[in-house]
């Protein structure tokens, strides 16, 4: 297992009656968590932004049971990445995926206390329509979970939303300094790998899990820790 390291970020809105903390687990990649249970004791919530299961292997046992343990303790939030979207028994386990007691996003939103919290991906490739515009019109702090940060740049940069959180780039891979050197879909030298990005308006997670057989090198395996206030 891929040793994991929490980062805390913190989002400012002076829009809540009370601070919100969340736990983000990002590109999970159907590998252990048990290192992860004990941090839902200190969240008021869970969201996990895509790719529970590992496509390669086509496996999702581990990612379904993180997902039904973490309903179990804390509301748990979950849209699909690509390595969902790309099972051949997608359909199966997005129905499993609503069996576990997470809120599953796929384009759609629910409120939870005085946010909203939605989940999109392309409508050209899942069969559920574009909700956006419906989810900007909603009035309150809104958090958007959106696998690939290349969709945010490409689709969503201009959507009235307060953050936007991603995963799918693994932290580049392999980061010299501050830059990663491979992304999924955005190829050698990516600019949305990790942390911040347009102006605190997209938050991306370099991932808790390694499905590749290139190794992670000066890029640890991550959660999230976030702080909405």
């Amino acid at each position: 297992m891929n040793q994991r390291i929490l980062t805390p970020y913190q989002l400012h809105t002076g829009r809540l009656a009370k601070p919100l903390r969340f736990l983000i687990v990002s590109d999970l990649h159907d590998e252990p968590f048990d290192d992860l249970l004990p941090l839902l004791q200190d969240v008021d919530g869970v969201l996990v932004p895509g790719d529970i299961s590992n496509r390669y292997r086509r496996t999702f046992d581990r990612g379904l049971q993180f997902l039904r343990e973490c309903a179990a303790v804390r509301p748990t939030f979950f849209s699909p990445g690509n390595h969902e979207i790309r099972q051949k028994r997608y359909e199966e386990l997005m129905e499993l995926a609503r069996e576990t007691g997470a809120e599953v996003l796929v384009n759609r939103y629910v409120p939870f206390h005085d946010l909203w919290i939605g989940g999109w991906y392309d409508p050209k490739k899942v069969e559920e329509p574009d909700m956006m515009a419906a989810f900007e019109a909603q009035q309150g702090v809104k958090l958007l979970l959106c696998h690939k940060p290349e969709f945010y740049r490409k689709y969503l940069r201009g959507c009235k939303v307060d953050l936007t959180i991603a995963g799918h780039a693994h932290g580049g891979q392999i980061r010299i300094g501050q830059q990663g050197i491979y992304a999924p879909g955005q190829y050698l030298f990516p600019r949305l790998t990790k942390g911040w990005a347009f102006d605190g308006r997209l938050l991306i997670s370099a991932g808790a899990g390694n499905p590749c057989r290139m190794p992670r090198w000066n890029n640890p395996c991550e959660v999230l820790l976030l702080t909405v206030d």
